[in-house]
């Protein structure tokens, strides 16, 4: 396990035009850490996540992400340390097996090292869902099973960093309670580090600490 922040923030400051979302916002992620992030919409919760993935400019102080510095040259290096899952992806898939495919077949996916502690059908069983959702036409998969679907192929990956948006959003309360307690196991026991934005306080307070953005 590494002793160093998987994620560093140091005076980081974002905005767009005038617009400023967040002004010098510093912490450490560590291995085995779950931080969740609240606030009201439009305060750029989402927008802190695509800023450590580089899809939007920091405007002042830095980013790390397992010790490398986010700017231009190590932007791809930093995609492969990371598993994304957005609260909307829609992505254009025949069965539930495909949606896992199209996941994995990203560049930034394809080029991650090493094997996943836990199989798609382990995670899938430990979030809930019989392996035959796999099977099942995607526009047959409820919302719900379609997040838990793309929670496991991005927890199958084995990257150092999770970034999740809203992951309990279309779940009920057991379900979501399956999702945290398969992140927190997976965090734990692999050393990794997960980077949630959420409005569920059953996700909140279940992360390790919480961080409150406003506007």
């Amino acid at each position: 396990m590494s002793e160093g922040p998987l994620l560093s923030l140091k005076r980081a400051t974002l905005a767009f035009g005038d617009r400023v979302l967040f002004r010098d916002l510093s912490f450490d992620l560590l291995p085995g850490q779950i931080l969740g992030v609240a606030g009201e919409s439009g305060v750029g919760k989402t927008s802190l996540l695509r800023l450590v993935l580089g899809f939007v400019p920091l405007t002042a102080g830095s980013v790390e992400v397992c010790g490398q510095p986010l700017n231009e040259r190590n932007i791809d290096s930093i995609r492969r340390l990371t598993a994304y899952v957005p609260q909307e992806l829609q992505p254009l898939a025949a069965t539930g097996r495909d949606l896992i495919a199209l996941t994995h077949n990203l560049a930034a996916n394809r080029a991650a090292e090493g094997a996943a502690a836990m199989s798609i059908p382990t995670l899938l069983a430990a979030l809930g869902l019989d392996d035959s959702v796999l099977e099942l036409q995607a526009s047959k998969l409820s919302g719900g099973q379609r997040q838990r679907i793309l929670l496991a192929a991005a927890l199958a990956l084995p990257k150092p960093l999770i970034l999740l948006d809203e992951p309990t959003s279309a779940l009920d309360a057991e379900s979501a309670r399956l999702v945290i307690d398969v992140l927190r196991r997976i965090c734990a026991e692999q050393g990794r580090a997960a980077l949630v934005v959420s409005h569920s306080q059953q996700m909140l307070t279940s992360c390790t600490s919480t961080l409150a953005l406003t506007a």
